[in-house]
């Protein structure tokens, strides 16, 4: 009798595994229209093209946020400016493909009050890359800030 009830137990536990699974999604399909997507972030090489390195550069003393296309790579870059020591930080959390744009998440720390810290100039960044959508990029701060300005 304790035989039947155990196998009518693990049988009905299968079942209800087996229904609970989905069906998972073709990576590969495209999107149904309003579909949010999270697109494939690129890992970042060793070695970055001299105008992208250049952009950086040029860009790290500012707090602002910026996309540039660079033979079919879309670079993300959140420059948290110039700051007086160590202990801030940026860094990109999140990138979602909506139908319309491209929406980056960046989330932005500060140093606490009692933060043991480098005491010298410091310019936080991060970046991120994806296969260009052709769409535009939507900058959304987190944490210390609640907006990163855009570049004009």
């Amino acid at each position: 009798m304790l035989s039947k009830v155990v196998t009518v137990s693990m049988i009905t536990a299968a079942f209800l595994m087996i229904a609970g699974c989905g069906v998972p999604t073709d990576p590969l399909e495209p999107a149904e229209p309003g579909e949010v997507t999270e697109p494939e972030e690129i890992e970042l090489p060793d070695q970055l093209p001299a105008e992208v390195e250049m952009w950086i550069e040029q860009s790290k003393e500012r707090f602002m946020a910026q996309a540039l296309e660079h033979e079919g790579i879309l670079y993300l870059l959140v420059t948290y400016g110039e700051k007086p020591t160590g202990g801030y930080t940026v860094e990109i959390t999140e990138i979602t493909e909506k139908e319309d744009r491209v929406v980056v998440t960046a989330h932005f720390t500060e140093p606490g009050e009692d933060d043991v810290v480098t005491q010298a100039l410091t310019y936080p960044f991060d970046l991120a890359m994806m296969d260009d959508p052709g769409l535009p990029v939507e900058f959304v701060a987190t944490g210390a800030e609640s907006e990163i300005p855009e570049q004009q």
